[in-house]
């Protein structure tokens, strides 16, 4: 992979990705294949790929990043007009998703897998700068059009620091259930790779028997999830002794894990367990914090890490994050592909927090109109965007905390909370338990006519 993971891994013999039906596949042999096959795509090209757990898809990402083509990581089930309308906006020359998703008669097959298709748009090649590596949604439950720009420095940076922050070394074996379209399932296989390590794969569902005894066969070193995750593992007593034994580390990131569930942990795990924060625009990991340590600094997210300078603005006290695995920038269209670095190594992360004088970081709240449903970033001005499109008899504006989003609307009609939740469930992903619904007679509004969002806070909200 170049530019991100050193030529004595790459062109190695070690083991690279493996999944539960036993296929396996090394370093080298992912370098050979990739020039073999893919070597033909256009140089710098933009390839979307629809991402799901197969071991083909990883295979597929870490081949296309070791050629230098540009993917943008996607849900391989997004809905058919969010993915039209990011497709417009960037104009791709490949898309790769599974044989399952329609496609025939728009685009011309470039590559026939044994479960997926590449297929070749037509779209011409617009400029995209050399230093971008990797596209993210900045809401990947959203399919916001505004994009994650990630350099090869960001990615090589977070996986190798990172990665021997935890102590992962060549022969251990990593698993992470977390999409890889999302920041944590993407750099999760970045620490593993940058040290020689292996990314194991499978598409069993976590509470099932078979991912047990794949996960024991394996025994696997390296786990990471959302606390959602841990907590559906803990409902099926996961943890027993035998792979407690071999686990060199667990991860749970991407919200707040309550004081309940890590008392749990603590007591199966010990310091074995850590807790981690992260943003996507940092290549994922900010700081982490060992669980034994938390039950001291309650509702701490740790320190962050040695190669990551974190601050609190004086004013605002919002946290800054100095460090090289700060992205580029963003993307609102195809052309601001072709920027440079705009955040220069600085990121204003949004988020309101404390530092104590152990330079340990605690999450006040966030400045930014970003919540998180389980453990997925979901940007609220985008839901009311989308759900004004999809129903435009009705006012909508949103607030929300993690797990906890309140819709507002103006319109009487009797079904019209179902009907948003069936939306937001069906086409953004987000489960109805999650989602309050209220009606208004009006909004409130500020004498220039904007929403007063602070207003909206206030009200308890009535699921109907």
């Amino acid at each position: 992979m170049q530019a991100i993971i050193k030529d004595e891994i790459q062109y190695s013999d070690l083991l690279a990705i493996a999944d539960s039906s036993g296929n396996r596949i090394s370093y080298k042999e992912l370098a050979q294949k990739a020039r073999s096959e893919l070597a033909a795509l256009e140089e710098r090209s933009l390839i979307f790929i629809l991402c799901d757990y197969q071991m083909e898809t990883v295979e597929f990402i870490y081949e296309i990043m070791y050629l230098n083509r540009v993917p943008l990581l996607l849900s391989s089930d997004i809905d058919a007009e969010l993915l039209d309308v990011l497709i417009q906006t960037y104009q791709p020359q490949y898309l790769y998703c599974q044989k399952s998703y329609q496609m025939e008669g728009r685009y011309r097959e470039e590559g026939n897998f044994e479960e997926h298709v590449l297929w070749k748009t037509g779209n011409p090649r617009f400029e995209i700068h050399p230093d971008v590596a990797l596209l993210l949604s900045t809401s990947g439950t959203t399919g916001s059009a505004k994009l994650v720009k990630l350099s090869y420095d960001n990615i090589r940076s977070a996986g190798e620091r990172a990665g021997r922050h935890m102590g992962i070394v060549k022969g251990q074996k990593g698993l992470c259930p977390s999409p890889l379209n999302h920041i944590l399932g993407f750099i999760f296989c970045m620490w593993h790779w940058s040290q020689g390590a292996s990314i194991l794969v499978t598409e069993e569902l976590v509470i099932s028997k078979r991912f047990q005894e794949f996960y024991r066969e394996e025994r696997i070193n390296n786990f990471a999830a959302t606390p959602y995750i841990f907590r559906m593992l803990q409902k099926v007593r996961f943890w027993d002794e035998e792979k407690v034994g071999y686990l060199h580390r667990a991860v749970a990131a991407g919200e707040k894990m309550p004081e309940e569930e890590q008392e749990q942990l603590r007591a199966v795990l010990g310091d074995k367990m850590w807790l981690a924060y992260g943003q996507t625009e940092c290549a994922g990991y900010i700081s982490d914090i060992n669980i034994q340590e938390s039950c001291v600094k309650k509702t701490a997210v740790g320190k962050a890490l040695e190669h990551i300078e974190a601050t609190a603005d004086i004013q605002s006290n919002e946290l800054i994050v100095k460090s090289k695995c700060v992205c580029m920038g963003y993307a609102n269209n195809v052309m601001q592909l072709a920027q440079g670095d705009v955040h220069q190594g600085i990121l204003y992360t949004g988020d309101m927090v404390r530092i104590d004088a152990d330079g340990c970081i605690y999450l006040m709240g966030r400045l930014t109109r970003y919540v998180k449903v389980l453990g997925k970033r979901v940007n609220l001005d985008d839901i009311e965007n989308y759900l004004r499109r999809k129903l435009r008899n009705a006012e909508f504006a949103c607030v929300g905390e993690d797990n906890r989003i309140m819709v507002f609307h103006t319109c009487e009609e009797d079904d019209l909370n179902q009907k948003i939740r069936v939306l937001l469930d069906h086409n953004m992903k987000i489960p109805p338990k999650y989602i309050v619904c209220t009606y208004l007679e009006e909004m409130p509004r500020s004498d220039t006519g904007k929403i007063l969002y602070r207003k909206l806070e206030q009200y308890e909200g009535e699921n109907n």
